[in-house]
């Protein structure tokens, strides 16, 4: 088995935008990409060109031979059909290939049928967003020094440690049966906080020109950096954590015509009670007062 410390000849299939940008990456980190195989030719042949690879094809027959390293980089319902048809028609000795797909929420048994022929098999997801009104070169940027949730067998872990550090990255280890957990953090942590940026803007909107988030950069990034170095515990600030149920019962009102805001400021602030109740900044008779103000509808 190559060490992934050494240049790996690496496979993409899938040239979306995960698969181009660690493409990218890999080749950047002194990888050679020998082949990229997706389903849109257009596509294999943009992210060949920018990786150098002569080799580009919508069929995984056409897996370069001189493979070693073999990254699945497409929509989670298609990862096992890819690792089946790439353990038909590949032309590989898979004794000699280590392979992993990046989903988050799926684990490594997708790759069976690789496995079974004798690969090396993990999942590596990275954990990064990679918005579609992102420019590409900002998105290969953004891999850097990024942590990848890692879920395999021991061999593969250590395999995908070593590689993680090679493209200037780290890894968390995810047991099997906790990587829809692991996921669900990752979601909780990427796309509910862009979710709420966006109610803050619904809320101003009558008031406040755009880029109406300006106003509020620093404000988030305060908030963000005190969870970060005190933890969230400490770092939460505001009425709920202060037990001020007259601006509670305000907020609420001035939601009154903004029915789906108003569920999610009763969700966040009954676990925002609950929080600052177990870490002794709120009593218990002061979170109970809470959330019945936030559990009544008008």
């Amino acid at each position: 088995m190559t060490s992934p410390q050494q240049p790996l000849h690496v496979s993409i299939i899938g040239a979306g935008r995960v698969g181009t940008a660690l493409a990218v990456l890999f080749h950047r980190c002194g990888f050679r990409v020998v082949s990229v195989i997706s389903r849109r030719r257009r596509h294999a042949k943009r992210c060949a060109l920018l990786v150098k690879c002569l080799t580009f094809s919508t069929r995984a027959a056409d897996i370069s031979p001189d493979t070693e390293l073999l990254v699945i980089a497409v929509p989670d319902e298609q990862i096992r059909i890819v690792a089946r048809a790439a353990s038909v028609q590949a032309k590989l000795d898979f004794h000699n290939v280590t392979v992993f797909h990046t989903s988050g929420p799926l684990t490594s048994d997708e790759l069976d049928p690789l496995r079974r022929k004798g690969a090396l098999s993990f999942s590596l997801h990275p954990a990064q967003s990679f918005p579609k009104e992102v420019p590409l070169e900002s998105q290969i940027k953004s891999l850097r020094g990024i942590s990848y949730g890692i879920e395999g067998t021991a061999r593969a872990i250590r395999f995908g440690r070593r590689l993680a550090t090679k493209l200037g990255g780290s890894v968390v280890v995810v047991p099997k049966k906790e990587k829809i957990l692991y996921h669900l953090a990752c979601v909780l942590a990427s796309n509910y906080p862009v979710a709420l940026l966006s109610a803050v803007e619904e809320v101003v909107t009558p008031f406040i020109r755009p880029p109406r988030l300006r106003h509020f950069e620093r404000l988030i990034e305060t908030s963000i950096r005190n969870a970060f170095q005190h933890s969230p515990r400490r770092a939460l600030t505001g009425p709920i954590v202060r037990g001020s149920r007259r601006i509670i019962e305000a907020h609420l009102r001035a939601l009154h015509r903004h029915s789906f805001l108003q569920d999610v400021y009763r969700a966040l602030g009954r676990y925002a009670a609950w929080k600052s109740c177990r870490a002794g900044r709120l009593t218990e008779q002061q979170r109970r007062a809470i959330n019945r103000i936030l559990s009544k509808r008008r």
